[in-house]
């Protein structure tokens, strides 16, 4: 790195070289992709994506490849960006993250294909699998014991979450299965 300062990627960055791992993209293009899906969910902002280009650029994760000046220069990803996306992927599972960040998990999935081995990967979701097990458990038995003090509306949402957290388990499962 070109300077003693450590980067600690936000999630922003890590879904930048997610995107970026496979194939280089102009930040016009990266900036379409976070506005035209769900990546949204973490910014699609100009003011965001550039400055993230940059300071994944500052740290030597990403490098500018312009190719003629008839074209838009573009990002890729630097094997020190590629370090940074693996050990991402390989840091286990926390419960918090089940229950918070579920999202995240996603996101961490949906960009390891290429960089994870295939027990790497079933490894991730095993654990993931058990934890959301142990959770909606943790769920059922506050909802049995506090639901008859809970507003109608404060029921049907409770109930929700947990119908929601069975699918992404339901999820798991069918991941497994496919990728085993």
């Amino acid at each position: 790195m070109k300077n003693s300062e450590i980067i600690k990627p936000t999630l922003l960055d890590y879904a930048i070289l997610g995107l970026i791992q496979d194939k280089a993209l102009s930040g016009y293009a990266i900036r379409k992709l976070f506005e035209d899906t769900s990546l949204g969910n973490y910014s699609s902002s100009p003011g965001t994506i550039y400055p993230a280009l940059k300071r994944l650029q500052k740290f030597e994760l990403v490098k500018k490849n312009i190719q003629s000046k008839f074209t838009k220069p573009c990002f890729e990803i630097t094997p020190n960006g590629v370090l940074i996306l693996q050990k991402w992927f390989s840091k286990p599972i926390e419960k918090i993250e089940v229950e918070k960040k579920t999202s995240e998990l996603l996101l961490r999935f949906a960009f390891m294909e290429s960089l994870v081995n295939k027990k790497q990967k079933i490894l991730f979701l095993t654990t993931f699998r058990d934890l959301l097990n142990m959770y909606i458990k943790e769920l059922q038995t506050y909802y049995h014991e506090a639901s008859d003090k809970m507003p109608l509306h404060g029921r049907l949402a409770f109930q929700y979450g947990i119908d929601a957290n069975k699918t992404t388990l339901k999820w798991c499962k069918k991941a497994i299965s496919q990728i085993g």
